[in-house]
């Protein structure tokens, strides 16, 4: 009998690789088809991601994280990525195990993946706002809501369970932050779908385009916190931030948009925070993570300590109004 050779990288545990042939084997598509190659993509920080070849045809292969199922709602990150898939933005889906988040995409073979450097190219900026312009105007409803402020509350609520102590900074920003959210529940502006982890690394670019994916944390939310985690992941210059935001809004910026951009700044690394903490507490290395979320939480606090950083918040009811603060537009 003829035993075929399967090549897999060898940084591959065994753990996985079994889950692997086990996802696959679940796909009616690839019934009668022999795995051929297994290599790691990467990217992923709550999960890991796999090139799996089988037939010569690639595909995108994602294994759970642990502990995942606590604060990722799958179902909802199933039935918002296909709705993307739908409309051009997101990969194709071949599976999606909702039960433990384990999926199987359409692999974009030729495509640039991005890196946050890649964003200092102004034309690439105007790509990616594009790109969430199309996703925010849509149309399409996803079926969960994601409210940054909720969500970071979550999060705490079960490291508290965990007895998993918070960054001893925390306690003033989680008061401005409530601040923030009192601010919010004001606003008149309509939730538009939204992707909620625009780092650089979820933008695939191919003859065919630019494509967004990964939508773990996707839901309704206030298009503003797109804009403010795009700026905030990629590590934006203010310079850079304009060129986005004029592409984005289809001409000058307010500065009233810009108080917005940076409260929702804000919002994004205190999320990240408390999420680097939820993944310290599921067995994730302390010190990397440790690291990711005081980084963040010392950009919280230069934010709160900005001048103008009050007025800011006083903004957003008004903001969603329509209403300008005074100054004209910015840059």
């Amino acid at each position: 009998m003829e035993t075929k050779q399967i090549l897999v990288d060898d940084s591959i545990s065994l753990e996985h690789r079994a889950m692997i042939f086990g996802i696959m084997s679940k796909v009616p598509l690839f019934a009668g088809q022999d795995i051929e190659r297994i290599e790691v993509l990467g990217g992923g920080l709550t999960n890991s991601n796999y090139k799996v070849t089988l037939g010569g045809v690639p595909y995108a292969v994602r294994v759970y994280g642990e502990g995942t199922s606590e604060y990722i709602d799958r179902k909802a990150e199933k039935y918002n990525a296909q709705l993307m898939s739908d409309i051009g933005v997101n990969a194709r889906i071949f599976y999606f195990d909702e039960d433990s988040g384990s999926a199987v995409c359409e692999f974009l073979d030729h495509s640039k993946t991005f890196h946050a450097d890649d964003f200092r190219d102004h034309e690439s900026l105007r790509q990616a706002a594009r790109i969430l312009q199309k996703v925010h105007r849509s149309g399409q409803r996803f079926i969960n809501r994601f409210d940054p402020c909720q969500v970071t509350d979550q999060y705490a609520r079960i490291l508290h369970k965990k007895d998993f102590p918070l960054y001893e900074e925390f306690p003033p920003l989680d008061a401005k932050k409530n601040q923030i959210q009192r601010a919010l529940e004001k606003s008149t502006r309509p939730l538009v779908p939204s992707h909620n982890d625009t780092l650089a690394e979820n933008f695939l670019l191919n003859e065919a385009g630019l494509f967004l994916i990964d939508w773990e944390y996707s839901g309704m939310n206030d298009p503003m916190y797109d804009l403010g985690d795009f700026a905030t992941e990629n590590e934006l210059s203010v310079e850079e931030e304009m060129v986005f935001l004029r592409e984005y809004f289809g001409g000058e910026v307010s500065p009233e948009q810009y108080g917005e951009l940076v409260i929702n700044k804000f919002l994004v690394d205190l999320f990240w925070a408390t999420w680097s903490l939820l993944q310290i507490a599921n067995g994730k290395e302390r010190e990397y993570y440790w690291d990711y979320g005081m980084t963040r939480i010392n950009r919280c606090l230069r934010y709160m300590g900005m001048e103008d950083f009050d007025r800011y918040i006083e903004g957003i009811a008004s903001a969603a109004d329509g209403q300008k603060l005074s100054g004209g537009a910015i840059g």
